[in-house]
């Protein structure tokens, strides 16, 4: 019990130290402060008005540039202002209100899914609608209503002064508070990876753990680029602080690329490692480097005290000596130890590689070294241009051709603002004809619980009911205590700080504190809470009903047809990397700009792809088109992404030399042959039908791989026979030949299996 009490203790202190309650914070200060001095002043109306406006945009300053929050606000501004007016105009006429809303709800929904800032702005919308049908009638002619929507401008544009002035002192606290985070769900995807070695863990699910983890790592990593390329003239200055970031976060993504490249064929590792004294230094090591990772992220984030020096060289020491002696075994005679020796020389170096990047993010944070261009250059070892970092930056998703793109049944954005639109008009239209006394909390369920897909939507069904049952059992509680007008205030300032607080956390404590708002809010309006408590319930199970029933058989877009297109997407984005290390690998030559972009939207598309999966799995059962094909696909692409990740670095080691051997031509042209027709058969499918048969082979191929095992014999023969002195080079040349063949074969395996599982041409095609 006491555990689970310091458990509990240690998640809500957690969630007071995250990004968002200080975001929560901020938006319910900037919104408040014009309220608190009209009340001090004593023009109460006015003050709430003027909230109102400022908490129309509020949700929308979210981390980012300037000019990005800026536009947001300005345009959650115009957004808010133009439905509020249009409405109030409307007024009582159902006739025109109901095609109003339609258009409104609509346009919003349409633009929700595009990205997190859309999604807000979509929010602050539905809010305006709420509030605007809420004060229908309240206005006897058109002067009160512009009277209205002035005092909205006024708080909203008292917000966008609050915002920017609290940005130009914040930035720096927005990306340190990114790049801790990042830093944080590095060390995880660490972690994750470590223990899908261990023989007691679930090997299905935690791949899909680790590919959650991967999702969640892309998207930080943009949000991090956003903030720090997108203006690089920050990082032209000599300001030690931006450019300190800027190392750290180059080091984070090196890390990850690092952490990628490391084997992936979990099952035949943990068996073959484990038999292995070496495998517990490569534990220890590992979960040293984790604990080093969340000490440091905690020191980004709240100020904590460094525990001490990583001390690991005893450890490697120790590692690399053994891996000495095991060398020598394998190079003696024939030994089933060679594969295992490889491979856990390349584990031996990718430790020393991590642990030498580390130690750079160590120093940044500890502020013990101020970096210019040449430390940067050095230690992250990236020739990558400032000007080209805002390449980096993914832009802006929606625009003209997009929007075009996507209207249309085919899409599921389309679907899902039609669904949205259409349940909650005829919400409204019934809650009316029944006589509702609050017919706007019907649309308000609707479009709050209304997500693109079904499981999001059945959980939030859910957690919404529960939380407006508590919350009104609170709200009603507190009345009994009659509040006066102070206390009032302060609880729905308080409630509403702890809503926004907690709706990345727990969606239901979320609806709870929200709906405590909303009614002590109606107490500002002089209405009766107890009715407001009824009312509330009433209107919100009827408008969660609507959803349930809408999302399942409403233009139902399930994620099986969206799956396949994304699979392409990942698989082109894949190729084009790999066709671009490829390049590097046979000329002996590294641009650095062209491979982390082409690197950088191969992992965007895989997160994607592992999101649309997780999606796919939450549908109903009976919806669960392909489950299993598709998780053998994706679980494949990932893997064709990590092998590829692992020639990368190998390219990065060795950018001056070219291994520009015929036989990896060969199999290079068959790896990009099969990738290649996978995605043709991909192309307009929303199925699959594996085949069982495997994908024809090429001669050649077949030769290129013999010979290149006839070279690595007779590269050992030459080993055996030279002194020790002289060995050194011929077995540099044996271990590379050796892992790329070993990486490309296993990539060449790889693309014929995803080629095989994917969906059948109409005629027979002969592949690689």
């Amino acid at each position: 019990m006491k555990a689970k009490l310091r458990q509990a203790f240690h998640n809500l202190r957690e969630v007071f130290r995250d990004e968002q309650f200080y975001l929560s914070l901020r938006h319910t200060v900037g919104a408040f402060i014009p309220l608190i001095l009209c009340e001090l002043l004593g023009y109460e109306s006015i003050g709430l008005e003027m909230m109102l406006g400022a908490f129309f945009v509020s949700a929308v300053d979210i981390a980012g540039t300037l000019r990005s929050k800026a536009t947001a606000l300005i345009v959650t501004t115009a957004i808010s202002i133009t439905i509020t007016f249009s409405i109030l105009v409307v007024g009582n006429n159902l006739i025109l209100m109901l095609p109003l809303l339609f258009i409104f709800i609509f346009g919003l929904a349409y633009i929700s899914p595009y990205s997190l800032r859309y999604t807000l702005m979509a929010v602050m919308g539905y809010i305006a609608i709420i509030l605007a049908v809420s004060m229908v009638g309240r206005f006897s002619s058109m002067d009160g209503i512009l009277r209205h929507c002035f005092l909205l401008l006024c708080g909203s544009l008292w917000y966008f002064v609050f915002a920017m002035i609290i940005h130009w002192f914040a930035r720096s606290r927005e990306i340190n508070r990114r790049i801790a985070e990042c830093t944080r769900q590095t060390a995880q995807y660490f972690q994750q990876r470590l223990e899908l070695l261990e023989p007691e863990t679930d090997h299905t699910q935690g791949l899909l753990e680790l590919a959650r983890l991967q999702q969640e790592l892309s998207e930080t990593q943009e949000s991090v680029r956003e903030l720090l390329f997108s203006d690089t003239s920050m990082l032209s200055r000599r300001s030690s602080e931006r450019r300190r970031f800027y190392l750290i976060f180059i080091e984070l993504v090196d890390m990850h690329e690092l952490a990628m490249a490391t084997p992936i064929d979990y099952p035949k590792i943990r068996e073959l490692l484990h038999r292995y004294p070496e495998y517990n230094i490569i534990h220890s090591v590992i979960s040293r480097i984790n604990q080093e990772m969340h000490n440091l992220a905690d020191i980004l984030l709240h100020g904590a005290k460094y525990k001490g020096h990583l001390q690991l060289e005893d450890e490697l020491d120790q590692l690399r000596n053994q891996l000495l002696a095991l060398k020598k075994r394998v190079m003696q005679e024939e030994s089933k130890d060679e594969e295992a020796y490889h491979t856990l020389r390349r584990i031996e170096l990718y430790l020393h590689q991590q642990l030498q990047k580390v130690e750079v993010i160590q120093n940044a944070v500890l502020n013990r070294k101020t970096y210019d261009d040449a430390d940067i250059k050095q230690l992250a070892s990236t020739d990558v241009s400032t000007k080209d970092l805002p390449q980096f930056v993914t832009p802006n998703p929606l625009n003209w051709s997009s929007v075009v793109d996507n209207f249309g049944f085919e899409s599921s954005y389309f679907r899902y603002a039609l669904r949205t639109a259409t349940t909650a008009v005829v919400g409204y239209a019934l809650a009316d004809f029944l006589q509702f006394q609050n017919v706007y909390w019907v649309l308000l369920t609707v479009l709050v619980v209304m997500k693109p897909g079904y499981g999001v939507t059945r959980e939030r069904f859910y957690h919404r009911i529960v939380g407006t049952l508590i919350g009104a059992l609170i709200a009603y509680g507190l009345y009994q205590l009659d509040p006066g007008r102070f206390m009032s205030l302060t609880i729905f300032g308080i409630s509403l700080t702890l809503a926004f607080t907690f709706i990345i956390h727990n969606y239901t404590v979320a609806s709870s504190f929200f709906t405590i708002f909303v009614i002590f809010l109606y107490s500002f309006l002089n209405r009766e809470i107890p009715s407001m408590v009824v009312f509330r319930v009433v209107d919100t199970l009827l408008g969660a009903v609507l959803v349930i029933g809408a999302i399942r058989y409403l233009w139902p877009y399930w994620e099986h047809q969206k799956f396949p297109s994304l699979l392409r997407k990942s698989l082109i984005t894949n190729k084009l990397y790999l066709q671009k290390v490829l390049d590097h690998l046979y000329e002996g030559t590294f641009n650095e700009t062209e491979y982390r972009l082409a690197r950088k939207k191969a992992y965007v598309d895989m997160a994607n792809l592992v999101s649309s999966y997780y999606r796919l799995i939450s549908d109903p059962k009976s919806k669960q088109k392909n489950a299993k094909p598709s998780y053998d696909l994706a679980l494949l692409s990932y893997m064709i992404l990590s092998t590829t990740t692992s020639l990368g670095v190998f390219v990065q080691q060795h950018r001056r030399q070219s291994f520009d051997y015929n036989e990896f031509h060969l199999i290079g042209e068959g790896i990009l042959t099969n990738l290649a027709l996978a995605i043709d058969k991909l192309q307009d499918t929303t199925d699959f039908q594996p085949s069982p048969s495997e994908v024809e082979k090429w001669d050649n191929i077949e030769q290129a791989e013999d010979d290149l095992a006839r070279q690595l014999r007779q590269l050992k023969q030459q080993l055996q026979k030279q002194p020790s002195e002289q060995q050194n080079e011929t077995y540099v040349k044996y271990a590379q030949i050796n892992y790329l063949s070993r990486q490309l074969g296993w990539m060449l395996e790889l693309s014929r299996t995803i080629s095989g599982h994917t969906q059948q041409s109409d005629q027979q095609q002969v592949t690689a």
